[in-house]
């Protein structure tokens, strides 16, 4: 414990974050790779490079943002704790500065690679991953960023995030399993709204639900308005359960390709839907409450503007008793639980009381609450910690870092995949007056009956 102790202050105080130099140009262009010499990695006093398994952690340390600034120092203090608590005496966490920009992610890079880093954690922005990944992956250095940008995932980079397809997906099918069959969605418009209605149309697609409506808004109070107006009118009056069947695979290519292009790129103006699934059934927009509306409606918003959306739906005769609420992870709010049109919502999320345990010792170690982007680099570190007591050649290979049976992190199960995205086991959490409960437990294992013989066990 001393000898990691030790490591860990070598690691996260006596060096402190190097940090970018101001460079013009973009980076990676007309830049050689950097070469790896022996003689210029920064080494802990007395210690040769076989001893230590160097890890880069780059954040934005400095930022224009104080916001960013603060978030960042946190995810440092995360990752610090994973080298206090760890037992690996050889793990060496190396913080480096980007400046929240993707030059200065470059130029960290590649310092961090010359110092002999063997994985990046890191950046945060997804313009910085991708210069980052530039830099990496020719050099077969993995990178485990923070970012939710599906395009720079793969080959060697890994997003450790919370993206909402995987929310999506976790809520939809649990509203299915209840008899929830028909949907309809309110997005903002924005790329994260286009997201999220290609991810929900697919979900509710495949599993054999329907979607009857769609409204995009932007993202103000006022133009909400018109948009929730025209939403009721194509919700249920009651809600009576339908189980419904997966449809065929063989369906899936054409029909989605068609599906989420018209949900993410088309405009809801002057009352018209965009989208219908096939075999929807088309609904006079002057219709109330129709009988054959949708029995659910995913909201994907948070804050302030969802708790000025969701009155907006009893507002407009909706019966939010009997049309099902749903949201994502950002509804972990105790705020909305004193509003009473969120009352009986379901979102899904990390599973809270098994998050309690991170939160509990960052607050003893550093006094304060840590912000919810704290625990990717908890998890990112502690994942590198466990994987550096491998042999050399394995430890950080995609074999190794893709493993299926996943990690149990700060926020409970997780695994990343080999195409560098990640799987969360998630919970389904419902909201009451009386606060936000637990309705459908997160999973503890990703090993389920049918792959034991695969793996092995």
């Amino acid at each position: 414990m001393v000898a990691a102790l030790v490591m860990g202050l070598a690691a996260c105080s006596t060096t402190g974050p190097s940090r970018a130099p101001s460079a013009g140009g973009l980076p990676g262009e007309n830049r050689p790779l950097p070469e790896i010499n022996e003689e210029e990695f920064v080494t802990v006093p007395q210690q040769r490079r076989t001893d230590v398994v160097r890890i880069a952690i780059l954040l934005p340390f400095t930022n224009s943002s104080e916001n960013i600034e603060t978030v960042a120092a946190s995810m440092l203090k995360a990752a610090q704790m994973v080298a206090f608590e760890s037992d690996n005496s050889k793990y060496l966490l190396i913080p480096k500065d980007t400046q929240g920009t993707a030059e200065g992610a470059a130029l960290m890079a590649e310092e961090a690679i010359r110092e002999g880093a063997e994985v990046i954690l890191g950046p945060l922005f997804s313009e910085s991953v991708e210069t980052v990944a530039a830099i990496a992956r020719p050099l077969n250095v993995p990178v485990i960023a923070f970012s939710s940008d599906s395009r720079v995932a793969g080959q060697g980079v890994y997003l450790l995030s919370f993206p909402p397809e995987a929310e999506i997906s976790r809520v939809t099918d649990y509203a299915l399993s209840k008899g929830y069959a028909r949907f309809g969605l309110m997005a903002p418009f924005s790329e994260f709204g286009d997201r999220v209605a290609n991810a929900f149309s697919t979900e509710v697609f495949t599993r054999g639900g329907e979607i009857i409506h769609t409204e995009r808004y932007e993202r103000s109070a006022d133009a909400m308005i018109d948009p929730a107006r025209r939403m009721a009118q194509y919700a249920a009056d009651e809600f009576v359960p339908q189980m419904v069947t997966p449809r065929p695979q063989t369906m899936d290519a054409n029909l989605l390709a068609g599906a989420g292009a018209a949900m993410s790129a088309n405009s809801v103006v002057n009352g018209q839907d965009p989208f219908r699934v096939p075999n929807a059934t088309s609904r006079p927009s002057g219709s109330m409450m129709m009988s054959g509306g949708y029995q659910a409606v995913l909201l994907p918003e948070q804050g302030r503007l969802l708790r000025a959306l969701a009155p907006l739906f009893p507002y407009y005769n909706v019966n939010v008793r009997e049309v099902k609420l749903l949201g994502l992870s950002a509804w972990n709010n105790p705020l909305l639980t004193r509003e009473p049109a969120l009352n009986g919502g379901w979102f899904a999320a990390p599973d809270p009381s098994l998050a309690e345990g991170f939160k509990r010792r960052y607050q003893t170690a550093y006094g304060e609450k840590p912000p919810r982007l704290a625990s990717l680099a908890y998890d990112a570190a502690l994942l590198t910690a466990r994987l550096s007591q491998l042999p050399p050649e394995t430890r950080f290979s995609v074999e190794t870092i893709a493993n299926p049976n996943g990690y149990l992190g700060a926020d409970g199960l997780f695994r990343l995949r080999a195409d560098g995205m990640v799987e969360r086991g998630l919970a389904v959490l419902e909201i009451r007056p009386s606060g936000i409960k637990v309705i459908d437990p997160a999973p503890r294992t990703f090993i389920t009956q049918d792959s034991y013989s695969q793996v092995g066990y």
